[in-house]
């Protein structure tokens, strides 16, 4: 048969290759599929539906030196192609490769422009997104074998390597007639009376192989029998083996066929030793090898194919949390619950003696023992393994342990835990995500001049042995491009070392705080750098100050208040920038949102409360709906008036320091926080207006009031004297702050009032407004612009006379109260211009101290 396009595959075709074959046809449909060898199932579909399935002919009867086109399906070793070989190896033949293992990358005899690589489950899903995207219309039947090749390659869509483009592929199929019934049947074909005696006969050869699951078996058969990769299926479900490797010796060849549920081997790696291929998860070959060599081969594939094989010391979570045997069984508990653990160990002078489940803990508590010592009702025995303990060795000590925890000792001191969470990810990998690029803001840190010179500090101090991340809000800060922000860097290790180091390397000097693993970095003129250990932290109460241990960069950005606040930029020379944003803070920081990362967050801390609302304000942010309704139930358990009065009077001064406190005052009404302060506190648009007019006569006038001491007094333009002195004495608020704000609530007020019923002159608006000022005659003003309290702060406030009591005491006066009485009359008298210049002064002292004295 002559044919200038041919597609083919390897030989013992399965359904993934035979239906992508059948799709790449409706690509070129001058084409002419040419099949070798197939698996019984594919044999007995193509042979009763062949005249449906048009150009489809044995590979031995097509004339290969009028191939102008190969289409090669699922293969990258040319000697797969059997015949067809040379073919593929002809320079003056185009080859167009689809296949999808792009982890290997096209051959040599394909040029990269004629290859179709994917990660797709199964090829057939690449060639049917393909045929969607071009809007093919395959018949029924085909579609139908599309179906089975991609059930058949994802395991009925089961296995690890399945993707969302296997599903969508798989509906795909059915909307174009695929029929379920076909699929069954071929799918779930019942094994041949040669199929059963071979299958039981590799059951009986299996044979472990070291120590990961690993099983082998090589057999010789008489007479060839078809389908040893459906037998492979069929073993792995009856031994749930990691990793299975049949060796097949029949017809004067080894049929190999490889099967691998860890990423600790590579299926592919091992049948490509043979000249055989496939993917990580399921791979097949032919050799001519004989059988005792065979497996001699396949132990050295299995053995350089594994990737890293993972013991005890690379799946423990460490440090293992532990307690003395004289803890309390409530220090016990609370550790648990802290942690999420079934139970905690316990260890006395270095050594593992015992450890305690949680079941046992909740029963003690029950019994009214929760201040009894752990050592009452720990188990001596505890299910334990070494460091080098492996993967199989862990499985069968996790299960048998009550708790679920297998304690791992170095020389009986106990380094770490493997809890079933732990075994779990070791065993089945990482759950698959899609692939995306390494966000980084190396960029962002390169170009903001203060981070400068500490990424080229800390480059030059080598490689860290832990990470070192610029972390929370000097993150969020340069992601906005704000200019002046804290720098807080976290490291992951000894954070007092590292503070030194980083010191002497910017020529400054570090102040350490041993007791919480501290340090300050002062350089240069004024900068300073925040060094900190990664730590977690716990709240024993609503409001309570936070208890501190150490923990991982993911768990340190997790104790954080808002996602925002939860990023990581890395500072090391090989990833600078690399951005660690576990819970989405890019996002919602581009998206303007405020959330929380769990639902007690504002419990655990209602101050996040106040620097939500500061964040609203200064950069126009908005809780989303959860954490708003979160806070709303926050204030209504009254768990911000529980709030200690010095960290409530920080929070609120904070708040009405920032640029944005008029909004801020808003936000504090609008989410019910002022009440929540206290019953009369209105954060509404009274006070908003009020304090804003404020701030603004303030700057205009140049009169020195702190901007939180205005915002407190707007805030309280409600509450009485008494209520007032109370609130402000509650907040530790000092005595001279207390007595200004409290004038500017209650005197303010009658200000205006007074001016409105009275033309006072100059002297007596000085004498209403001096006896609180600044404060009072400011928010009098804010209240009503009156032209008399302008000319108060523009004039009439700085008014001195020119003499002073010593004058006085030169005319003969004794010293008294009287003198102070004198000089009051001189002032009133000068304010209201009836004096002007120190003779005129002194002309009206001199008559006042005749007028007055004694007869």
């Amino acid at each position: 048969m002559r044919a200038d396009q041919v597609i083919a595959t390897h030989g013992n075709t399965d359904f993934d290759a035979f239906g992508a074959m059948l799709a790449a046809r409706l690509l070129y449909p001058d084409a002419v599929v040419a099949l070798a060898t197939l698996n019984r199932n594919v044999r007995d579909f193509y042979r009763l539906h062949a005249d449906e399935l048009g150009a489809v002919s044995e590979t031995s009867r097509i004339e290969l030196d009028a191939i102008r086109r190969l289409i090669v399906v699922e293969v990258t070793t040319a000697s797969r192609l059997g015949e067809l070989e040379s073919v593929a190896l002809d320079p003056l033949v185009e080859t167009v490769l689809f296949d999808h293992h792009r982890e290997h990358g096209p051959p040599d005899w394909v040029s990269p422009e004629s290859a179709v690589t994917s990660t797709d489950g199964a090829l057939t899903t690449t060639l049917v997104g393909i045929l969607a995207e071009r809007e093919l219309q395959p018949t029924p039947l085909e579609a139908t074998a599309f179906a089975l090749g991609i059930h058949e390659d994802t395991g009925s869509l089961t296995y690890a390597t399945t993707t969302q483009r296997d599903v969508d592929a798989l509906a795909w199929c059915l909307r174009h007639g695929a029929r379920q019934d076909l699929v069954t049947e071929y799918l779930h074909t019942p094994l041949a009376a040669g199929e059963r005696e071979l299958l039981t006969h590799l059951m009986e050869r299996l044979e472990p192989v070291a120590a990961d699951d690993v099983l082998i078996a090589a057999v010789r058969w008489p007479e060839y029998v078809d389908g040893v990769s459906n037998l492979a299926h069929k073993i792995v479900d009856l031994t749930d083996a990691r990793v299975l490797v049949l060796l097949v010796e029949m017809d004067e060849r080894i049929f190999v066929v490889v099967r691998s549920r860890t990423e600790a081997v590579d299926a592919a790696f091992v049948a490509g030793a043979f000249g055989g291929g496939g993917h990580a998860g399921a791979a097949s070959a032919i050799s001519r090898l004989g059988l005792d060599a065979a497996r001699e081969r396949a132990l050295a594939a299995i053995s350089d194919a594994r990737t890293g094989v993972r013991l005890a010391r690379d799946v423990m979570s460490a440090p293992a949390r532990s307690l003395g045997p004289d803890a309390s069984v409530r220090e016990a508990m609370t550790l648990c619950q802290r942690h999420g653990q079934s139970g905690v160990f316990v260890v006395e002078d270095g050594r593992l003696v015992g450890g305690v489940s949680r079941e046992d803990l909740d029963k003690a508590v029950g019994h009214a023992l929760a201040h009894a010592p752990v050592r009452g009702i720990m188990s001596s025995h505890v299910v334990s393994a070494g460091e080098d303990a492996t993967l199989q060795e862990l499985r069968a000590l996790v299960t048998s342990a009550e708790d679920g925890r297998v304690a791992v000792l170095h020389d009986e001191e106990l380094v770490g835990v493997v809890s079933r969470a732990d075994l779990l990810r070791a065993l089945e990998g990482p759950v698959a995500r899609p692939s995306e690029p390494v966000a980084t803001i190396a960029e962002e840190l390169q170009q903001t001049a203060r981070l400068r010179e500490i990424v080229e500090a800390v480059a030059a101090l080598g490689e860290h042995p832990a990470g070192v991340y610029l972390v929370g809000g000097t993150v969020r800060d340069v992601l906005l491009g704000e200019q002046s922000f804290d720098v807080d860097i976290a490291v992951e290790g000894d954070a007092i070392a590292f503070a030194y180091a980083l010191a002497r390397a910017l020529h400054g000097r570090a102040t350490p705080h041993q007791k919480f693993g501290t340090a300050i970095v002062s350089y240069s003129d004024d900068e300073r750098i925040d060094v900190v250990t990664t730590r977690t932290e716990f709240y024993d109460a609503p409001g309570a100050l936070p208890t501190v241990e150490r923990a991982g960069l993911r768990e340190d950005l997790f104790r954080r208040d808002f996602t925002i606040n939860a990023m990581a930029a890395s500072l090391a020379a090989s990833d600078l920038g690399r951005l660690v944003d576990p819970f989405g803070g890019r996002a919602d920081l581009e998206a303007s949102v405020l959330r929380v990362l769990h639902n007690l967050s504002f419990i655990d801390d209602p101050t996040r409360i106040f620097r939500g609302i500061r964040y609203e304000a200064r950069y126009g942010f908005r809780f989303d709906e959860h954490s708003a309704r979160l806070v709303r139930a926050c204030i209504e358990m009254g768990l911000v008036g529980d709030l200690s009065s010095a960290r409530l009077r920080d929070e609120l001064v904070a708040l009405l320091e920032d640029p944005g406190a008029v909004e801020g005052i808003r936000r504090l009404g609008a989410l019910g926080a002022d009440r929540a302060i206290h019953p009369h506190l209105r954060g509404d648009d009274v006070a908003a207006g009020l304090f804003a007019r404020a701030v603004v006569l303030r700057d205009e006038l140049g009169v020195d009031v702190p901007t939180w001491r205005i915002g407190i007094a707007a805030l309280a333009h409600e509450l009485t004297s008494e209520e007032a002195y109370d609130w402000l004495e509650r907040l530790k608020v000092r005595r001279r702050d207390v007595e200004r704000i409290v004038g500017a609530v209650t005197v303010a007020p009658r200000i205006v009032e007074r001016l409105r019923a009275e033309d006072l002159d100059p002297s007596q608006v000085v004498a209403i407004a001096d006896a609180f000022a600044p404060d009072a005659p400011l928010l009098a003003l804010a209240r009503e612009d009156r032209p008399e309290l302008r000319d108060y702060f523009l004039r009439l406030r700085d008014v001195r006379l020119e003499i002073g009591g010593a004058d006085l005491i030169a005319m003969g006066i004794e010293e008294s109260p009287r003198i102070g009485d004198i000089l009051g009359e001189l002032r009133r008298r000068k304010l209201n211009g009836e004096l002007a210049g120190r003779d005129a002064e002194l002309a009206a002292a001199r008559e006042l101290v005749s007028a007055t004295a004694p007869a």
